[in-house]
């Protein structure tokens, strides 16, 4: 517990460096101030800690003194104003309660599945629901190979090469883990860091969706209420399914089963959106990422082109810092920004002065391009992005439109068509740009990639258009209210379901891809634990990736915090084609572990580099005579730990 309240500490004073920006920004005394500057500080910690590593002297003095120097940068950078840079209207008690309202529900919402994952039961296996092992555990080999401070990174699954992966999220989660004392666990623990790190930025996330839309119309308890729909009905997926289930016989108690916010795919074979509490629990850096995208657009409700100088040039700080997290996000984000500012000055008749007072804050972003370049992070991914009516955006796309984002989509244009209050073109064109990209974009490594970002930047856009439909008059208001409830009645049960399902750690039922409660044993927890203490972090360790489908892929680099020679990642790291690098070497490891001459697979994990050779139940199940071949050959494969059902083998 000490450890925990330590690093939300350290989370706390990795936020402030970006302070002095916010407040000359939208002033001390606003939220505004705060959550801008909050967000930046992230940003600016993350270089702090980045640069000792690509200097090659990570340690805690270098990375404090880091820290130091850009609080320090960022104070002496700040424009030197009284008032604020850009002038909102006056935050008041009432506004305070609503984002706390909003605060609550997140906080309701993110930590019960936090809490149970990982979790030790009586019998002593660690348990982790499906889908957390899709993305939480893989964030935590990710953090594994960063608190190594490599640079670049490498990569766990193919051990040859770096990754390539948007990290810079991930940075300071993985630091404290690396440099903190075991006497102070479990803040060594990066799972601990990532989750601490993860609430955090659930806070920072619904707080700047919700300065984004009061900056479009300041109504406090209207604002909070479509941010509330937004994130507890945003999908009917779940009414959808226990109305099929009521009308065939099958007890509701079945959806426990479902993967509920996937409906429209699994049914209806159409492209995915996740809803916002999604990215509470499981992506975390396109949270931050939309975050801060959120800070810039705020900046163009408030002031438009007419903002001042510093404000541009602050506002593409925040667009550079959500590049810096996600590529294609902060470009998203950055084509918003700009053609909001531009219709701007097209209205105000001064298009070409105004225009060119913009340029400054491309300055920053295509800083923060060059930095992603030179991180090697998104090698590949334009060769990638595919854009056409494709896939499976061309099945059902109405009913899937309607019934993964219908009640939140309802709302929104009832508010956009009858309200008269604010200026909502920056959600306007943030929506409306995120639902082209749901259906006529998707990148070829993870069809369904886009589409799950371009379902949250729609949701994180529509709360201010829902709130416009609260604060209209006559018939459009009581159109409003109507159309919300029957949205919250259509849209809640996906959510309760989703938050019940998504911290449901007994149920051990076969799902598509493997169990919905994936075990880590006592035994393989003790053979894990071998690996961590007593080989060289560097060690590779090979596990068989074919056996082990979506289960327990990332075992070995998650839980004994090694890497691989050759693994098959189900996440944008794009290692299931089988003609790929990943496919190539995955079946050569299978040959390893397939063949009964004990000569040949040596010659492959020679060839491979692989150091130590894992085989626990699923090796044994899937070629029972194959692993028997590494205790027939001690010469070349020497047993190092043995339990009940691990055994690992030194390769000689």
């Amino acid at each position: 517990m000490i450890g925990t309240l330590i690093y939300v500490g350290i989370f706390l004073l990795a936020l402030a460096p970006g302070l002095p920006l916010g407040f000359a920004l939208f002033g001390r005394g606003h939220a505004a101030g705060w959550i801008a500057g909050l967000l930046l500080g992230y940003v600016l910690t993350a270089l702090a800690i980045w640069a000792p590593i690509f200097a090659g002297v990570p340690s805690i003095p270098a990375f404090v003194a880091a820290w130091i120097a850009v609080a320090v940068l960022a104070w002496i950078a700040r424009p030197g104003t009284v008032r604020a840079i850009v002038e909102l209207p006056r935050w008041s008690a009432r506004d305070m309660a609503a984002l706390a309202a909003v605060w609550l529900l997140t906080l309701a919402i993110a930590v019960p599945p936090f809490m149970r994952a990982g979790e030790i039961d009586g019998a002593g296996n660690a348990r982790y629901r499906a889908y957390f092992t899709a993305d939480f555990v893989w964030h935590t080999a990710l953090a594994v190979e960063l608190k190594k401070f490599n640079s670049p990174p490498r990569n766990p699954y193919l051990a040859h090469r770096p990754i390539h992966y948007y990290w810079t999220y991930f940075l300071l989660p993985s630091t404290v883990a690396g440099v903190a004392p075991a006497s102070l666990a479990p803040l060594d623990d990066e799972q601990t860091c990532l989750k601490v790190n993860a609430i955090g930025t659930a806070l920072l996330f619904v707080s700047a969706i919700f300065i984004c839309a009061w900056t479009v119309l300041p109504y406090a308890w209207p604002v909070a209420s479509g941010v509330t729909l937004a994130i507890v009905a945003a999908s009917a997926e779940g009414t959808f399914a226990l109305w099929r289930f009521w009308q065939r016989g099958v007890p509701l108690s079945e959806v426990r089963n479902l993967n509920i916010d996937a409906i429209a795919s699994w049914w209806l074979h159409g492209v995915r959106n996740d809803g916002l509490q999604r990215c509470f629990w499981w992506v975390p850096q396109h949270s931050m990422a939309y975050a801060l995208g959120l800070v810039a657009l705020a900046v163009v409700n408030a002031a438009g082109s007419a903002a001042p100088a510093s404000a541009v040039v602050i506002s593409g700080l925040a667009l550079a810092g959500s590049t810096m997290m996600n590529p294609f996000v902060g470009a998203v984000f950055s084509l918003i920004w700009g053609l909001a500012a531009a219709l701007d000055a097209l209205r105000s008749g001064e298009i070409v002065r105004r225009i060119l007072r913009l340029v400054p804050a491309a300055i920053p972003v295509a800083a923060a391009l060059g930095w992603v370049m030179l991180n090697r992070m998104a090698e590949g991914g334009g060769s990638a992005l595919q854009f056409g009516w494709l896939g499976e955006a061309r099945n059902s796309p109405v009913a899937v439109l309607f019934l993964s984002l219908g009640p939140a989509l309802i709302p929104a244009v009832v508010g956009l068509a009858g309200g008269r209050v604010g200026r909502p073109t920056t959600v306007v064109l943030l929506a409306g740009t995120a639902l082209l990209l749901t259906f006529f974009a998707r990148l070829s490594v993870d069809s369904a990639w886009i589409s799950f970002r371009a379902g949250q930047l729609f949701l994180a856009a529509v709360p201010a258009l829902i709130a416009r439909g609260f604060v209209a008059t006559g018939a459009w208001k009581r159109i409003a209210v109507v159309t919300a409830v029957l949205a919250v009645l259509a849209g809640v049960p996906t959510t309760a379901i989703d938050v019940y399902n998504a911290q449901d750690t007994s149920n051990l039922s076969p799902s598509p891809n493997g169990p919905w409660t994936i075990l880590v044993t006592p035994e393989e927890r003790a053979g894990l634990d071998w690996l961590r203490r007593a080989t060289p972090s560097t060690a590779v360790v090979q596990m068989e990736p074919y056996a082990r489908e979506r289960s327990t892929w990332s075992l070995i680099p998650s839980f004994a915090e090694r890497r691989m020679s050759a693994g098959r990642p189900i996440s944008l790291l794009g290692g299931t084609d089988d003609d790929s690098e990943y496919g190539e070497r995955s079946a050569r490891v299978r040959a390893m572990y397939q063949t009964h001459d004990a000569g040949a697979a040596w010659d492959i994990a020679r060839a491979l580099r692989i150091d130590y050779i894992w085989v626990d139940r699923i090796e044994r199940e899937a070629y029972p005579a194959g692993v028997a071949k590494f205790d027939t050959a001690p010469t070349r494969f020497s047993v190092a730990f043995r339990n009940r059902e691990v055994t690992v083998y030194q390769v000689r």
